[in-house]
């Protein structure tokens, strides 16, 4: 059906689907150990593994340009993690480091769950929809995506799997640019939206622990939060999660433009096509430390 602007596109429904599981199978990388070793290779550790692989297809960019993309996370966190690592490994070198964990687990975990068939489908879905964005105002995606012809090198080359997986993640990137477009708008600052999330998506501490806001800076937002009737004594009010909600739905409606001209079936497929590599991939414990630990036979 058209939307208000005249688009045609699958239902919201349909966009979160493909959403969590492109989520899903772009993610592992973060949990790799296969990422970790790469990394440390390259003589990067600590939390510039985290930054420095996701910052890479930027170039080399200061700290200043991490922390206003990446929005979430303490300021304090990314400096440690981006000042003076250009110096210690190039971004191109990060990617391609990047990469080879990316083909490790791919082939090792994923190559048998997927069909050569469903491979090229998928790839073909992919392709088709990246070739149509406008990465306007969504600076990470545009970055992911002008690093595509180093998937020419000989070390990549014909690698589908990796191929398929850069495509994902520039769709996700693109979805996220704009959701952080949608906070700055509410507005939540990097802190204030890791709060709401804190108290909406995961177990106590776990986001807390990882952005890495100070205890001072936290406690001001929750604060700043109270006073606009997000929280209260109780947690989360219910104006704070209609308010939330709102800004997840409208986030559904924007990303809803990658799949333009798609109906549900079409955008369905596509997921279908990744999940078996969803499942891989939580079967070989990727994804233990978000709190789901391999699947049980």
């Amino acid at each position: 059906m058209p939307d208000a602007s005249g688009m045609t596109g699958p239902s919201l429904k349909t966009v979160a689907r493909v959403h969590d599981i492109t989520t899903m199978f772009h993610a592992f990388v973060y949990f790799a150990p296969e990422s970790a070793s790469e990394y440390r290779a390259l003589g990067v550790g600590g939390p510039s593994r985290y930054f420095a692989s996701r910052a890479a297809p930027f170039g080399p960019v200061s700290a200043d340009v991490v922390i206003a993309t990446f929005y979430n996370f303490s300021p304090d966190l990314v400096r440690a993690g981006i000042d003076g690592v250009w110096d210690v490994v190039p971004p191109d070198e990060m990617q391609r480091a990047r990469w080879r964990a990316v083909m490790q687990v791919l082939d090792s975990t994923v190559a048998g769950a997927m069909t050569d068939a469903a491979v090229s489908e998928a790839m073909g879905l992919a392709e088709s929809c990246v070739a149509g964005l406008s990465h306007a105002g969504r600076p990470l995606a545009a970055a992911n995506a002008s690093v595509l012809p180093l998937l020419d090198e000989p070390e990549f080359a014909g690698n589908r799997l990796l191929r398929l997986w850069q495509l994902v993640t520039i769709l996700r990137e693109w979805r996220g640019d704009a959701h952080i477009g949608l906070l700055v708008a509410e507005p939540l600052d990097g802190c204030e939206c890791t709060v709401v999330s804190e108290h909406l998506f995961h177990k106590p501490g776990v986001i807390r622990s990882t952005r890495a806001w100070p205890d001072s800076e936290w406690s001001r937002a929750v604060d700043r939060l109270r006073s606009r009737g997000w929280l209260d004594e109780d947690g989360i009010t219910a104006d704070g999660r209609s308010r939330r909600s709102a800004i997840e739905r409208r986030t559904n409606e924007l990303d809803s433009a990658i799949w333009d001209g798609m109906d549900d079936e079409a955008v369905n497929r596509f997921a279908d096509l990744l999940r078996p590599a969803t499942e891989a991939l939580t079967r070989g414990g990727y994804f233990a430390a978000l709190g789901r630990p391999a699947a049980k036979d």
